[in-house]
C-alpha cells in the first residue's frame, strides 16, 4: 500500500473535508469571485467614461454660454451703435455730411463743393448708405488738418477715397503751405438706419 493511500485510509475524516474545501474555495474564486473583479474593472472603466463625457459636456455647456453671452453683449453694443452713432434718417445724413465737412473746412480754411449722390441699400444689412463726393481746395496743411479730423470725429464718416483733382497742383514744399495750392476729391459716406416700409425717411 502506498504511502498517500495509507494516509489517506487513516486520516480520511480529515483530508476528505479539506479536498472538498479546496474544491469549494477554487470554484468560488473560478465563478465568482473573478467575474466579479472583471465586472468591477469595467465598472470602473464606465465610471471613467462617465466622469469624462460628464467634464466634456461641462465644457461644452461653458462654451456655448459664454457665447450666448457674447452674442448678447454684441447685439446690445450695435444697438448702442445705430442709436447713439450713426444717424437715424436720411436728413440727419445729409446734414451730418454737409455740415460738418462745412464746418471742418471752414476750421482749416479750406474751400469746398460737394457733389450729392442718392442713398443706396446695403446688401443684407439693415442699413442705408449715402455719400458724397467732396472737391477741397487750399493749402497742403489745410486739407491735411481736414482728412485727420475727418477721421478722428466722433460722428461716423468713412472716407472711401482720396485722390488729386484733374487741376490739383502744389507750389511750395509739401508740409509749410506757403502759398501751395492743393485740390483734392474726397468720397466720404456715412450711414443711417434703413426706413421702415410705409414709413417716411
Amino acid at each position: 500500500m502506498s504511502l498517500w493511500r495509507r494516509v489517506l485510509e487513516e486520516r480520511r475524516i480529515v483530508v476528505v473535508p479539506l479536498l472538498t474545501a479546496l474544491v469549494i474555495n477554487l470554484l468560488v474564486i473560478g465563478l465568482a469571485v473573478v467575474p466579479l473583479s472583471r465586472a468591477l474593472a469595467n465598472d470602473e472603466t464606465r465610471a471613467m467614461d462617465v466622469k469624462l463625457a460628464l467634464a466634456e459636456a461641462n465644457r461644452m455647456a461653458r462654451i456655448a454660454s459664454d457665447t450666448k453671452a457674447s452674442q448678447t453683449r454684441a447685439g446690445e453694443e450695435l444697438k448702442k451703435f445705430y442709436a447713439d452713432v450713426l444717424p437715424t434718417n436720411l436728413s440727419e445724413a445729409r446734414s451730418l455730411l454737409y455740415l460738418e465737412i462745412a464746418t471742418l473746412a471752414a476750421e482749416t480754411g479750406i474751400s469746398h463743393q460737394s457733389s450729392v449722390f442718392e442713398p443706396e441699400e446695403v446688401e443684407n444689412s439693415p442699413l442705408m448708405r449715402y455719400r458724397t463726393d467732396v472737391t477741397l481746395t487750399g493749402e497742403y496743411s489745410g486739407v491735411r488738418r481736414l482728412l485727420y479730423h475727418l477721421e478722428t470725429s466722433e460722428k461716423f464718416f468713412v472716407v472711401e477715397s482720396v485722390k488729386l483733382g484733374q487741376s490739383g497742383r502744389v507750389q511750395g514744399g509739401p508740409g509749410g503751405g506757403t502759398g501751395g495750392s492743393l485740390e483734392v476729391v474726397l468720397q466720404v459716406a456715412t450711414y443711417y438706419s434703413r426706413p421702415v416700409a410705409g414709413g417716411g425717411q
